[in-house]
């Protein structure tokens, strides 16, 4: 299974910020036991890029990405670290076209529906619909009538309430964060088995929305 089926069948990508080499093995280690496979890691700052070496290390059965590729040398440096996909929260040809020359999966932000048209005529994987708690689930099922075929993930204000909604309209995966994962209580004890459980509520809810 290539990594964008990974992505599209798990149906949730964790998205992970303030993650370092240090903490992130267990937190995946956390999510990997409550089903979720597709793990983004973001990149504002060097911690990022480490984690997802070290997270390259540790695992060999996830889709492991980088978030928060805003430029060319941040795509390059995170591909270099083995991230297999590039998560943007906006819509940059450049890094587009540099992702698919590296033969890894690009997943632009995007808005409106102009945007969605030219990230996939640019060779964009899939779309990351964002902010989607703005936009609404109205948004994404209006959007699929004339744009059938690209797949869209949705992220920004998704949590356990609304996920269904979104999902029921289309959605074909959904990217959580903090509701998932808060990086800054991994210390606690017994906060990794809250991961977990955490992960099982949003991939059983996915699972539920598409009627499986």
């Amino acid at each position: 299974m290539d990594i964008k089926q990974q992505l599209l069948r798990g149906g949730v990508i964790a998205v992970i910020r303030h993650a370092n080499k240090d903490n992130i093995v267990p937190v995946v280690q956390a999510l990997r036991l409550g089903g979720i496979i597709g793990i983004e890691i973001t990149v504002e700052n060097e911690d990022g890029f480490e984690a997802i070496s070290a997270c390259c290390d540790a695992f060999d059965d996830i889709a492991l990405g980088a978030g928060t590729v805003l430029t060319v040398e941040s795509a390059k440096r995170a591909i270099e670290c083995g991230a297999t996909f590039i998560f943007s929260p906006i819509l940059s040809k450049e890094v587009v076209k540099y992702s698919k020359e590296q033969r890894v999966l690009s997943i632009p932000g995007c808005y409106s529906p102009t945007e969605i048209f030219h990230a996939i005529q640019w060779g964009a994987d899939m779309v990351k619909i964002f902010p989607a708690v703005n936009l609404g689930p109205s948004y994404i099922k209006n959007i699929r009538a004339p744009l059938p075929f690209i797949p869209m993930v949705v992220t920004g204000g998704i949590d356990i309430n609304n996920l269904s909604d979104f999902i029921k309209a289309s959605a074909d995966a959904v990217g959580i964060g903090s509701q998932l994962v808060d990086m800054k209580r991994v210390s606690e004890e017994g906060y990794l088995e809250i991961i977990t459980n955490n992960a099982r509520q949003f991939t059983e809810a996915v699972r539920v929305a598409r009627g499986k």
